[in-house]
């Protein structure tokens, strides 16, 4: 989720277009009134202004929307109410509320906002962005056949390949570290998805993912499109003054179609050609003697395209996370190498079946998954109107569960702005009992839960502690030969990922570097 107050250069033509209009104006009126009617028993609130709402009291900047969201329920309780022009916002912060709204309510609340850029303009049809119903159903199914955990081990030696290719591929380039997170995470997915090898962090189809989850998110931002407010304006034409938010509506489409059908292409006439590779693309393909229908096509293509974009970003996002959390807790990182190091004896390189093995490491995942969810802020909606603790929650509302801010309570999780993996350990000594398990929140919740966890958890892990077992995570230095340790921030998009930083990382030694080469020679 980026902030809702960002309004793109065509806003203010659209704006003045739109109010030149009078009977949309006398609609949005309508509405307005009709709302403000409701308005004693909506969830407490900001008091926002005629017409723009709460537009102009949200923080502009957008790494910092998950927090402020935090810190409002302080002044209005764990669950308020905020409206964007005529977009209405429930902002819960507080985990059990969610999981009674989600989990306990969840054939009211199991709907995607409606988004009309995305929806109406682009015509994005995958699973992300469709409402529960039939197709929804039909789509999670087939998620089902890739992400099922019954077969999860099944993919464990692509992943352990790709992540041994990262760590090489550091060595060879330490300085693009965060650029290699988000190659191998790319290269995994396509590879299990279409049965495609990604030849390196250029690699044309590394680009092309690249620019389908830049454009998705671009695309999804609430606040940044005025049409999202005023769903009428999708039917001006691409001339009208101001209309280039439909002229860029039509590039994205483009592009993001391009990611859609062309490795599915490829996938297919190598399937034709008799070039058949492990894909769940191929396995969809081939599993019957008949070929599929164009619409059997059509929803593996699209099953395709929401298993890549659903699953990439995100390990990217935490494995990142991860290395700048190291520069400013080298303690952790010696700690959880030492773990290592007593289990291998730096002798071998520690793969899916070894992860048992490392309980203070499985402590550092959770914590950062914790102190970094990759999707601060989740959004759902309802069909109809509804009442939850006294309060109105409006039909077709965003209703966002702040994960970051469950992750951040101090009630829950004491000192949350530091990361400390020893929460989660017990100390029968101490009597310390472990706190509770991030990983069984912030995958979301109810119908809409992530179906993909355990490839996400088995990617991280692997990536960390070929990380961990390789390489020491140092800061680079400035110009005067300090330390420069970057700051710890982040970008808050759909997706959360560290802002740009520099670091060094630093061979352990050259023997590790060669039984990373031969345990990937043993893998493909």
């Amino acid at each position: 989720m980026i902030a809702v107050t960002r309004i793109i250069a065509e806003g203010p033509l659209i704006f003045l277009a739109m109010l030149s209009l009078s009977s949309i104006l006398l609609v949005s009126l309508r509405r307005w009134y009709e709302k403000r009617g409701k308005r004693s028993i909506l969830p407490p609130g900001p008091r926002g202004l005629p017409f723009i709402g709460n537009l102009l009291q949200l923080p502009r900047d957008n790494t910092l929307l998950a927090r402020p969201f935090a810190d409002l329920s302080r002044q209005y309780g764990p669950i308020y109410y905020l409206r964007v022009i005529n977009t209405h916002f429930v902002i819960v912060n507080d985990l059990n509320m969610a999981r009674t709204l989600f989990e306990k309510r969840s054939a009211i609340y199991s709907h995607r906002p409606r988004v009309p850029m995305v929806n109406d303009v682009i015509k994005r049809d995958t699973m992300l962005f469709m409402n529960y119903g039939a197709a929804y159903r039909q789509s999670r199914r087939l998620v089902a056949t890739f992400l099922n955990p019954r077969i999860a081990s099944k993919y464990w030696p692509a992943q352990e390949a790709e992540s041994i290719k990262f760590a090489l591929g550091v060595r060879k380039a330490p300085q693009d570290v965060q650029k290699l997170t988000r190659w191998t995470a790319t290269s995994l997915i396509i590879r299990l998805v279409y049965g495609l090898e990604v030849t390196g962090k250029d690699d044309p189809l590394v680009s092309l993912a690249e620019d389908f989850s830049r454009l998705t998110a671009d695309s999804t931002t609430p606040g940044r499109w005025l049409v999202d407010s005023f769903p009428i304006l999708r039917h001006i034409p691409t001339w009208f003054p101001g209309a280039g938010f439909k002229r860029w509506a039509m590039r994205a489409k483009a592009r993001m179609d391009e990611f859609a059908y062309l490795p599915y292409q490829v996938a297919k006439d190598k399937i034709t050609q008799g070039d058949i590779a492990p894909s769940w693309t191929a396995e969809k393909l081939l599993e019957s003697i008949e070929p599929p229908t164009g619409q059997e096509e059509k929803e593996i293509r699209h099953t395709a395209t929401s298993l890549y974009s659903g699953g990439s970003d995100t390990t990217n996002a935490m494995v990142s996370s991860f290395v700048l959390l190291m520069l400013h807790y080298p303690e952790v990182q010696q700690k959880a190498q030492a773990e290592v190091d007593r289990v291998t004896g730096g002798a071998w390189v520690p793969r899916m079946h070894d992860r048992e093995q490392f309980p203070y490491l499985d402590c550092v995942l959770k914590e950062l998954f914790r102190f970094n969810p990759a999707v601060p802020l989740v959004p759902h909606s309802l069909h109809q109107d509804d009442f939850f603790e006294g309060y109105l929650i409006p039909k077709d509302a965003w209703v966002i569960a702040n994960l970051w801010g469950f992750m951040h309570d101090e009630t829950r999780y004491p000192d949350p702005d530091v990361f400390m993996p020893e929460r989660f350990e017990a100390n029968t000594a101490t009597g310390r009992v472990p706190q509770e398990d991030p990983l069984d929140i912030v995958f979301g919740f109810g119908r809409r839960s992530c179906p993909g966890y355990l490839l996400a958890l088995a990617s991280v892990y692997l990536n960390v502690v070929h990380l961990l077992f390789a390489f020491d995570i140092v800061p680079a230095k400035d110009e005067a030969g300090n330390d420069d340790i970057p700051p710890v921030a982040f970008i808050e998009g759909h997706v959360s990922h560290p802002k740009h930083f520099k670091c060094h990382v630093r061979e352990r030694s050259a023997e590790r570097m060669t039984l990373l080469e031969h345990t990937l020679a043993s893998l493909q």
